[in-house]
């Protein structure tokens, strides 16, 4: 959908320097397609300074973010200042239409015409805070009266500002719904100037969404990447629009991210595969503790096909198997995880082997077997493992 519309612009994409606050906000909506929720991609410098992609029940919706900073944090921003509004006019006729098409919110709400239903919202995002008269009317639009007089000139110049992209021109109802979709994130601390608070909200956020807990070294290198990523797809024109070109240059998928946290794509895609809705934390968690264990990436993939056809199983046979023998059969295999463990939080595969041979026995022995296999158990201890992790 992106790719069918032509940019109001693309000059950012050719002076990077000056959106250092626009970068560390694109690269902190890139993480949340770690979530595995509804955002999937996040594009650079395209339409605006970045777009957040959301499925829903219809495909694809999108968020458009404009992100301003100012210097000097007792600031706030007023009226004229975002809306080209002049909060002296006491005749609102007089309040300029051009100004208000050309203000930063106009901008914003351009997209809400362009797109239309693909507009999911518009947000301002600032390191400051907004004036009493912008709270005023964000808040009249947020509960929907447009009763404030600011409002209601919006409302009644919305058609005008957009003449080249309304043929016809919208009812009311259409506009306020259309306005409704400005939203306002202002005191965002990490476009506030200094990497000391920048760092620790990315670190968390890595932290919530991958369970990967990261040492201050290793954090360092993981947010340059992210931040080299998101400066590389914000710069250079592109000149040819397709949705491949877009995703080339612009965009920022999950598989971007794996790449950067040194998470298998392989171990991540069985996981997911499988139904684990979980997946990057579950790939994330056996990763980490193979590796410390010195495992190999081919020993993290085959344990992660062997977790997914566990799960399959368990989820196959609740309503199956009496829950008394399922109980147990978890329980056991629990049991062999916490005697397995090393200090350090490491598994090592090796010495799962006899442990699990010596498990199959068991439940042959106590009619528990059913249709288990090792490869099952050892499945069913990385999900354990996972489990107490998580």
């Amino acid at each position: 959908m992106l790719e069918t519309k032509r940019p109001r612009e693309q000059s950012g994409r050719d002076s990077f320097s000056r959106y250092k606050a626009q970068v560390r906000s694109a690269a902190m909506a890139s993480l949340s397609i770690l979530e595995g929720d509804e955002v999937d991609r996040v594009y650079c410098d395209l339409h605006d300074d970045f777009v957040i992609r959301k499925k829903d029940t219809d495909g694809y919706s999108y968020v458009f973010y404009q992100v301003k900073t100012k210097g000097k944090q007792n600031h706030n921003w007023s009226l004229n200042e975002l809306f080209g509004l002049k909060s002296t006019v006491k005749n609102q006729s007089k309040q300029s239409t051009e100004k208000i098409k050309n203000s930063f919110v106009g901008k914003l709400l351009l997209h809400t015409v362009v797109f239309d239903k693909y507009c999911n919202s518009v947000v301002f995002q600032t390191n400051i805070h907004n004036s009493d008269d912008v709270e005023k009317i964000v808040k009249d639009v947020e509960i929907g009266t447009f009763q404030n007089k600011f409002s209601e000139v919006l409302v009644d110049r919305f058609n005008q500002c957009f003449p080249d992209e309304i043929t016809k021109d919208l009812s009311e109802n259409e506009v306020k719904s259309r306005l409704s979709k400005l939203k306002f994130e202002t005191d965002v601390q990490y476009l506030k100037n200094g990497d000391d608070i920048f760092e620790p909200l990315a670190k968390s956020a890595i932290y919530k969404f991958s369970e990967v807990d990261l040492e201050h070294t290793e954090s360092k290198e993981i947010l340059m990447k992210l931040l080299e990523l998101v400066e590389k797809k914000s710069s250079g024109i592109i000149s040819e629009l397709t949705s491949e070109s877009i995703e080339q240059y612009a965009g920022i998928s999950i598989d971007d991210l794996l790449s950067i946290l040194s998470i298998s794509k392989d171990a991540y895609n069985n996981l997911l595969e499988g139904g684990d809705d979980k997946a990057i934390k579950s790939a994330s968690i056996i990763q980490r503790t193979l590796l410390s264990a010195g495992a190999g990436i081919d020993e993290v993939e085959f344990i992660s096909r062997c977790k997914t056809n566990w799960d399959v199983w368990l989820r196959t046979n609740r309503h199956v198997i009496l829950e008394f023998d399922l109980q147990s059969i978890t329980s056991k295999v629990r049991q062999l995880l916490n005697n397995s463990i090393r200090n350090d939080g490491s598994v090592q595969l090796a010495s799962l082997r006899v442990p699990i041979k010596a498990l199959v026995q068991e439940f042959e022995a106590e009619d528990l077997i059913y249709d288990l296999n090792a490869e099952l158990i050892l499945g069913g201890v990385f999900a354990e493992l996972v489990k107490g992790k998580s």
